[in-house]
């Protein structure tokens, strides 16, 4: 695997968008925005180190949820601007929807799964299997992710979950996939695999 600055940060930028991260346009060019729960600080701290040539910073706000009236806590990178990114708005997004890449099928690799599953795996908690929150995209789509995830020899399952379709990794897999993807995990997110 090519194991470069480059490619890391490539793997960086990759994986958080199939996950949480979003490009939001300033001006000219575009910059990576990373929004986690300030309990994943850790984790937001370590995809600055990676993406540091494009100078991130990092801001803690807090939010009231309208429907619960809770506050929580988040740790939020913003990128500077860079027409680096503008390659990953092509590969990412369709006008405004985020979308996965037909490309991921040769571009997916254990650290792009990794922070994919740092971001949106769901361990479940009653039986040995994952599942990836990716609600937001089309049915068309989950086959696409479907297809990359077996070219890396992980089975999955495309099942409905409440009004959307999920990725998920049944126990069979699990194995394959945390052998795959533990070199690449920090500590503070072990417990997506455990």
């Amino acid at each position: 695997m090519d194991n470069t600055v480059g490619s890391q940060q490539q793997n960086v930028i990759c994986g958080t968008l199939l996950g949480d991260g979003l490009l939001e346009r300033n001006g000219k060019f575009v910059r990576l925005v990373i929004d986690h729960s300030a309990k994943q600080e850790a984790y937001v701290r370590w995809k600055a180190e990676r993406l540091a040539t494009l100078v991130p910073s990092i801001i803690f706000k807090k939010r009231i949820d309208s429907r619960t009236h809770r506050i929580y806590s988040h740790c939020i990178l913003r990128t500077r601007v860079s027409p680096i990114l503008e390659r990953y708005v092509a590969l990412f997004y369709q006008g405004k929807r985020k979308r996965v890449p037909v490309v991921l099928l040769k571009m997916i690799n254990p650290q792009m799964l990794a922070i994919w599953i740092m971001d949106d795996g769901y361990k479940r908690n009653d039986c040995n299997a994952m599942r990836l929150n990716t609600q937001s995209y089309t049915l068309a789509e989950q086959y696409i992710i479907k297809r990359a995830l077996k070219r890396l020899n992980i089975e999955t399952n495309i099942q409905k979950h409440k009004k959307h379709f999920v990725i998920y990794i049944p126990s069979p897999s699990m194995n394959r996939l945390r052998t795959l993807v533990r070199p690449f995990m920090i500590p503070a997110m072990e417990y997506k695999l455990a």
